[in-house]
């Protein structure tokens, strides 16, 4: 695995069934990845993106000492991490129920 994981979908309003759909993949996929990896993980949704960062990188870095700065910041993951823990927040900050 790379230093990060990028994973991307944009919620649009005619498309946004496909979008959800897309969005609950994507989730998968990050918990595919927490699974795997062999230390905490920091998620962070840019708007269009949702990235996976170690948490020695230097952007988990600037979200962790300025969280109000990067209002997608989903937490901190390992990987007893469950479907409900990225879902929720994220579904409130994209304005759909995951």
């Amino acid at each position: 695995m790379q230093d990060e994981g990028v994973l991307s979908v944009a919620v649009a309003g005619e498309h946004r069934t496909r979008s959800k759909i897309v969005l609950v993949e994507i989730i998968h996929q990050t918990l595919d990845v927490l699974l795997t990896a062999e230390e905490a993980r920091l998620v962070h949704w840019d708007g269009r993106i949702l990235r996976v960062h170690k948490l020695s990188s230097r952007k988990a870095n600037q979200i962790l000492h300025a969280p109000d700065a990067y209002p997608g910041f989903l937490g901190v993951f390992d990987h007893r991490a469950r479907y409900r823990d990225l879902a929720e927040p994220l579904g409130d900050i994209v304005g759909v129920q995951l």
